[in-house]
């Protein structure tokens, strides 16, 4: 048996990165391809659509800064409440709250004591967005049906309008008494949408540009970036520049480092008369490397020392005021 969304194709992540970086023209409206979803705020006045695009880049955002996920490794929801139930209650009173899985070794839930722990320092423990997440399932919760071959579909076609009952979990810019909230809505339900594709991990922001982009393959598990970050196809050559100038700035400043150890070490002797001289030789003898990619040449001379003596002068004393 297959669960299936019925939002699951590539062209859902493109709409969504077109429509974070730009507003659309006029006459033109995004549309996700998704069967039976309409969203009255992508439809409305200029105002409505910038709103809904400010609450889905808040969403994606918070997302990314969690790692891509919604909660924490090793996390599971627990939900209790009551109503609305005809002739006792006309309000429903429900509580979130985030505790660890049972689980073996392996992973599996079990029943039992074990539990795996959760890590608090993860970014996406302490998020709303997790909160907010549930709280959309328990207020829309998906339309589900079987194929005849024994599939299961499932799919989000309507946000929520006109609840009767308060929001129990709201990001911390809004409140129960926000004004377009049924915007809120459509974005969380966009969001969802979005995360349901099965291609959401390509969506990514660059670090120059921060213009969202699509991925061409997901990122490989525990790959991180050397330098910088995710790059779209127009930075790329930028990029490189940047990472280029890293390189150079940080063996340059390991050569001050050293630079500065020897200046502040040395004495005058019959050995050592020249100050910049014996800065000189302790730089060749510790700074091949460095000085390879600094200057393409093999040594430096007293000159370099002559040239940089200013910054020199400030590492110095940065030694000497940590040693009190």
């Amino acid at each position: 048996m297959r669960i299936a969304s019925l939002s699951e194709n590539l062209h859902a992540v493109e709409i969504t990165a077109k429509l974070l970086n730009d507003p659309p023209s006029p006459g033109y409206t995004y549309v996700l391809p998704v069967p039976g979803v309409g969203l009255s705020s992508l439809s409305g006045n200029k105002d409505e659509m910038d709103l809904f695009r400010g609450f889905l880049g808040k969403l994606v955002e918070e997302w990314m800064r969690c790692g891509k996920k919604i909660m924490p490794e090793n996390a599971a929801v627990r939900a209790s409440g009551m109503g609305p139930v005809k002739g006792y209650s006309t309000k429903t009173h429900w509580t979130l709250s985030l505790g660890p899985i049972f689980a073996d070794d392996y992973g599996r839930i079990v029943r039992g004591t074990h539990r795996k722990r959760i890590d608090t320092g993860d970014p996406a423990y302490s998020s709303w967005l997790w909160k907010v997440y549930w709280d959309y399932l328990y207020r829309a919760k998906p339309n589900i049906w079987f194929n005849r071959d024994g599939e299961v579909l499932f799919n989000y076609t309507t946000p929520v309008y006109g609840q009767q009952e308060p929001f129990i979990e709201l990001p911390p810019f809004l409140t129960a008494d926000s004004p377009n909230l049924d915007c809120w809505m459509e974005a969380v339900l966009w969001f969802i949408l979005l995360l349901n594709s099965g291609y959401a991990q390509l969506l990514d922001r660059c670090v120059l540009c921060k213009r969202f982009f699509v991925r061409k393959r997901e990122k490989k598990i525990g790959q991180g970036y050397k330098r910088g970050g995710p790059n779209c196809g127009n930075c790329r050559g930028e990029v490189s520049k940047v990472r280029t100038n890293d390189i150079r700035n940080n063996a340059k400043e390991q050569m001050l480092k050293v630079a500065a150890e020897s200046w502040a070490a040395w004495k005058k002797s019959h050995r050592t008369p020249d100050r910049y001289l014996a800065v000189i030789n302790r730089v060749n003898a510790e700074c091949r490397a460095q000085i390879l990619i600094t200057t393409r040449k093999e040594r430096v001379s007293p000159i370099w020392a002559k040239r940089n003596e200013k910054e020199i002068q400030k590492r110095v004393e940065a030694l000497r005021n940590a040693k009190g």
